[in-house]
């Protein structure tokens, strides 16, 4: 009770003491600026960069990569790649490729070039032709073309060749081959 005691005696004191009048108590609100409101950009979310697409087998020896830059097929046999600068088809040194089918084309717009490390062997079950407007056909070592009959140039009709020792008649000019071999001939 001395408190609030204290309090009073204090407050009748001021009054009575030098403050006649009390002024009116000042506006204490504060004014503040009205804040801006902020509005957000959307976000998008970032995802990370793509990476690779990958397909395996259960057992791991046989996979498919997609990227952005090319496929990849790869086996443990071989490998396709497909990307900005072609296809490659590859395989070990031991592997073997081969491409069946009931048709095969192939077209090229510029040069092909077939090479082998070894031999190399162009077989057809029916007719072979080999065409081109300059064509060389070349051996380092000797060279045979063998058929039931070979015909040496273009003519419709081609002379038979003489053998060693088949008889030729030098009388008349130009020389004229009397027998001479019916597989081979030329115009």
């Amino acid at each position: 009770m001395t408190a609030l005691l204290w309090r009073a005696t204090t407050c009748a004191a001021l009054a009575t003491g030098g403050f006649a009048t009390l002024s009116q108590a000042q506006d204490t609100t504060v004014a503040v600026p009205e804040r801006p409101v902020l509005r957000r950009l959307p976000t998008v979310a970032s995802a990370p960069a793509p990476g690779p697409i990958v397909q395996q087998s259960p057992n791991g020896l046989y996979r498919l990569s997609i990227t952005d830059t090319g496929i990849e097929l790869r086996g443990p046999k071989g490998t396709v790649r497909i990307n900005d600068t072609g296809i490659q088809i590859g395989s070990p040194a031991a592997a073997r490729i081969t491409v069946e089918g009931s048709r095969l084309s192939l077209r090229i717009g510029e040069d092909v070039r077939l090479e082998s490390g070894t031999a190399m062997e162009i077989r057809a079950g029916s007719n072979l032709t080999i065409r081109g407007s300059a064509t060389d056909i070349m051996a380092a070592g000797p060279a045979s073309i063998t058929g039931s009959q070979v015909k040496l140039g273009g003519c419709t009709s081609p002379k038979p060749v003489a053998r060693s020792g088949d008889p030729v008649n030098t009388l008349v000019s130009p020389a004229v081959i009397v027998q001479g071999t019916q597989s081979v001939l030329a115009c």
